[in-house]
């Protein structure tokens, strides 16, 4: 008995996400129309709305986009060595992962920036 409610525990538990997920998004396609169909100046009700809506959306986003960096920092690693040192191309793993935007603020919800899960080097428009 105590098996069967541990993996139904288990199963809720892998239930969570993906609804979590759907929940997000859900909020994200309610809150985007009305925020560009808001003029210049909002309301504190649509400031708290897109504040609410971020902070949401980061919870599940930030930890995604952490283990998206940190196995591209492995990866990169593992490059780095099987290329017998090869800088570049280690970098060519590295950089889309550990760059790029890792809270989603405000801003992103209104369009006024990107959201990057895959970075874009800084250095990219200097060469």
């Amino acid at each position: 008995m105590n098996m069967h409610c541990l993996s139904l525990r288990q199963m809720n538990g892998r239930r969570r996400v993906p609804m979590l997920i759907v929940l997000l998004v859900s909020v994200l396609m309610i809150v985007q129309p009305a925020v560009t169909l808001a003029e210049e100046e909002s309301s504190p009700a649509e400031e708290a709305g897109l504040g609410i809506g971020s902070g949401l959306l980061s919870l599940v986003y930030f930890p995604l986009k952490l283990v998206y960096a940190t196995l591209g920092g492995i990866v990169g690693g593992f490059t780095y060595v099987l290329t017998g040192g090869d800088l570049e191309t280690a970098q060519t793993v590295w950089e889309p992962s550990f760059y790029g935007t890792y809270i989603i603020t405000p801003a992103h919800l209104r369009g006024d920036e990107a959201v990057r899960f895959y970075g874009v080097s800084p250095y990219e428009d200097e060469q």
